[in-house]
């Protein structure tokens, strides 16, 4: 045992020296190198800033209404400047000689950015160049011509632009007194009526003794010209370089206008102890007259217990025929936000404003589709006055020299009524009066 022992160690020892005695193996060492190198790096980075724009400033004019049509022309801005936000609306109404205060600004290139212009002002400020074509902006808004009543359109249209849009108008209706025809049992007047119809009735209900007239003739050109209309005739020629008032035509209807008068079936104001027949028609003076919508809300406050109709003006030898008074919104050249300013113009005319100043009483919208509202459908005398735009109805406007017009045709039927002048004689003098203007432009 001891011997085997011996041996072990033997072995152990010879096999230790073998191992010390060998060579070395290489050690391999792996070092990991971590190198920190800067690389510049161009990134496009797309930054998006909110700048707050200063909304752009309208200024508006018009002239000064009674305090509820202002407050409602203020309610309908308000409800833009929901709509509109970023356009701000001055309204700058004027008091006085409105149309003294526009020519001036326009004269000095400072007049509002939209204002409102007259009809009868309107072929003035085309001829001046002093109105912006509004059918681009019509056309991006997507609004048309054809919106709008055929003969308020036209009335601000020059071949073939539009410098303004309507935004409210009258026509004339014939107003009728229920009491004065019930007194002369006679049927009441109707659309159907004709000349004839209304000589008729005037005759019938005529009593000088109790200073009740059949129909009210005033020297009045903003009520004789539609009697032209109805005959056939102008008052001026198409493009308004020339009078028609001593034309075959304009001299019948003064002849048969004027015969009222002559023949006592009807009467001028003052011979009632008035300055309009308006009021004589709502004292039971005049039994018919000629008016526009504004005699309705004059009788309601005035005179509300008249009973009262009103239907078109009866038809002439060459049918129907009317006036219409319009003011349209037009727009300035010289305004430094267009855009904004035609916003403006769309807005006061849309369908929604209009329906608001229709239902208000204060005027009658110029939309066509407001011709069916509930509002016309329930109020016979304004749908009256409102259905007088259509059938030959005309604008009272006569060119240039409209102010000449108008004073010489009053002056006609007054040498008619005050002097007994023949009436071809006293519209030739008219007419000569009206050529010497026009020359002098």
């Amino acid at each position: 045992m001891k011997k085997v022992l011996s041996i072990l160690i033997v072995v152990l020892i010879i096999s230790f020296s073998l191992v010390a005695c060998q060579p070395a193996e290489p050690q391999v060492i792996t070092e990991k190198v971590i190198e920190t190198v800067e690389v510049e790096v161009t990134k496009q980075v797309e930054v998006v800033k909110e700048v707050a724009t200063e909304p752009v400033t309208i200024r508006l004019s018009g002239w000064a209404a009674n305090p509820q049509e202002t407050a409602l022309l203020e309610s309908i801005l308000y409800k833009f400047s929901v709509a509109y936000p970023d356009i701000r609306v001055k309204y700058e109404p004027i008091t006085g000689d409105y149309l003294q205060a526009i020519n001036t600004m326009v004269a000095t290139g400072e007049e509002p950015d939209v204002y409102y212009l007259d009809i009868a002002q309107y072929p003035r400020f085309v001829e001046n160049g002093v109105l912006a074509p509004l059918n681009d902006y019509m056309t991006s808004s997507g609004v048309k011509t054809s919106d709008f009543i055929p003969s308020l359109m036209d009335a601000f249209t020059t071949d073939g632009v539009v410098y303004g849009i309507p935004k409210d108008f009258n026509s004339l209706g014939m107003f009728y007194n229920k009491t004065l025809f019930d007194n002369a049992e006679l049927d009441y007047p109707t659309n159907d009526w004709t000349w004839d119809d209304l000589k008729v009735a005037a005759e019938k209900i005529t009593d000088v003794e109790n200073n009740i007239f059949g129909f009210g003739v005033p020297a009045d050109a903003g009520r004789f010209p539609t009697f032209i209309f109805q005959n056939g005739g102008s008052v001026m020629s198409e493009d308004f370089s020339e009078t028609l008032l001593d034309s075959p035509e304009a001299v019948a209807a003064a002849e048969f206008y004027t015969n009222f008068r002559v023949n006592s079936y009807g009467a001028t104001p003052d011979q009632v102890g008035e300055g309009w027949q308006g009021t004589a028609f709502g004292k039971g003076n005049f039994a018919m007259v000629y008016e526009g919508g504004w005699l309705i809300p004059y009788l309601r406050e005035q005179f509300p217990g008249i009973e009262y109709g009103v239907v078109n003006p009866p038809a002439g030898p060459a049918g129907e025929g009317n006036m219409v008074f319009t003011v349209a919104y037009v727009l300035s050249p010289n305004s430094k936000n267009p855009e904004a300013a035609w916003e403006l113009i769309n807005f006061l005319t849309n369908e929604q404003s209009q329906t608001t100043v229709l239902e208000s009483g204060f005027a009658l919208p110029t939309r066509v589709v407001l011709g069916e509202s509930e509002y016309l459908k329930n109020n016979s005398a304004s749908a009256a006055i409102f259905n007088g735009a259509f059938e030959g109805a005309k604008p009272f406007v006569w060119g240039i020299v409209g102010s000449d017009v108008n004073d010489q045709m009053g002056k006609a039927l007054e040498r008619v009524y005050l002097e007994n002048q023949n009436v071809a004689d006293s519209f030739k003098l008219a007419a000569e009066a009206i050529r010497k203007a026009i020359a002098e432009q």
